[in-house]
């Protein structure tokens, strides 16, 4: 049943001694439309770190960036507002409240992420664009 739910996913780990200190999932099959074009990019999901402060994430952080980069594949994630300070001491590039206007079908009805921010984990200018021209009247569905 694992294997099956997570077979277009991606996990990275960061272990020390015998431990994993810190633990994140890449979906690759994330797919959203904006003005009825669909697109596909990685997302960064399931992030987790066993302790706070200690540097865990962010090391797993800027590992699973450097990855994704070495095999030149475009990844975004999400946080919401009260995670910007964490993901502001890393490299990652923030398009501040861009989540927004990602709209998700729920009870017969397009409703607004509860993340704020899109996370560019690796990503083109032209993706990057892409994102940062979402408004109200210009949003994303996924699907």
């Amino acid at each position: 049943m694992f294997k099956e739910k997570f077979k277009k996913s991606e996990f990275h780990f960061l272990q020390i001694d015998e431990n994993i200190v810190s633990l994140a999932r890449i979906n690759f099959d994330f797919k959203f439309k904006i003005e009825s074009k669909p697109y596909q990019f990685a997302e960064f999901v399931g992030f987790v770190s066993i302790e706070k402060n200690k540097g865990y994430g962010t090391i797993l952080v800027e590992k699973t960036m450097e990855n994704l980069r070495e095999k030149n594949i475009e990844a975004i994630g999400f946080c919401e507002k009260d995670l910007r300070l964490f993901y502001e001491k890393t490299s990652i590039k923030i398009l501040y409240d861009k989540a927004d206007y990602f709209l998700e079908f729920d009870n017969n009805e397009w409703i607004k992420s509860t993340d704020n921010d899109i996370l560019i984990l690796n990503a083109s200018k032209k993706t990057i664009d892409l994102l940062q021209n979402l408004e109200e009247l210009n949003p994303a569905f996924l699907i």
